[in-house]
């Protein structure tokens, strides 16, 4: 069964978007009575009838909320520096969203070889993974300062975790001790975070690990560390 997406599945009826419609009534000529499947992105699916196939705005009929099967995030919230190849980044996306994370923020740091990044590609190709995976979850999309995103989360209830190539420190992630339901995890660029990064990361209680035995790709390590939240 097809999956579209909709800001708001909680009414009677939903509106797809233009974008939506199209692809719904156009690329995959669906008619009304056509039975689909809508997510807002938040963990809640719902079965809907199509009322009005319009390529425009296609009208769907909600009929019930589907809970079988619907996986719930597993808890990441990924902060990392994109890679001078923003398709590296666009790969590592779509793997974080089939996997399920809370939220991927792109960070700015010191030694970072990029520093911007279109996010409105992104969230369509957010959206896209979405419906493709069939999963409930559309992490949030950001772009900010490494800086920022540390006094950003100050207060937030997480085991938070700065990974860098350091010689002196054997701690593997995968086996670091887990307190809270929720995880933070910073990688850096492939120059690596600056010292100055990393002691602000130590003031504000980052534990600093190791992603195994081998030095990762930038994106490879991000994917690493969607694998080791959902364990």
């Amino acid at each position: 069964m097809h999956y579209f997406y909709a800001l708001d599945i909680s009414q009677p009826f939903v509106t797809l978007s233009n974008e939506e419609s199209e692809h719904c009534v156009r690329v995959m000529r669906h008619r009304e009575g056509d039975v689909v499947r809508v997510t807002d992105g938040c963990g809640h699916v719902a079965e809907a009838v199509i009322a009005e196939a319009h390529p425009k705005k296609c009208l769907l009929e909600i009929r019930e909320t589907v809970t079988d099967n619907v996986l719930t995030h597993n808890g990441l919230h990924l902060a990392i520096a994109p890679t001078k190849n923003a398709d590296r980044m666009e790969w590592l996306l779509e793997k974080a969203i089939e996997i399920g994370i809370c939220s991927l923020t792109f960070l700015q740091c010191d030694h970072s070889e990029r520093t911007h990044l279109n996010l409105d590609r992104f969230q369509r190709l957010a959206i896209a993974a979405l419906k493709q995976s069939q999963t409930a979850w559309l992490p949030q999309l950001k772009m900010t300062t490494f800086q920022d995103f540390i006094k950003q989360n100050t207060d937030t209830q997480a085991d938070k975790f700065i990974a860098w190539c350091d010689e002196n420190n054997q701690k593997q992630l995968v086996n670091a001790p887990r307190n809270y339901p929720e995880m933070i995890l910073l990688i850096g660029p492939e120059g690596d975070f600056s010292e100055a990064e990393i002691a602000m990361a130590r003031e504000a209680g980052y534990t600093e690990v190791k992603l195994g035995a081998r030095r990762l790709r930038t994106e490879t390590a991000g994917l690493y560390g969607c694998l080791v939240a959902g364990l």
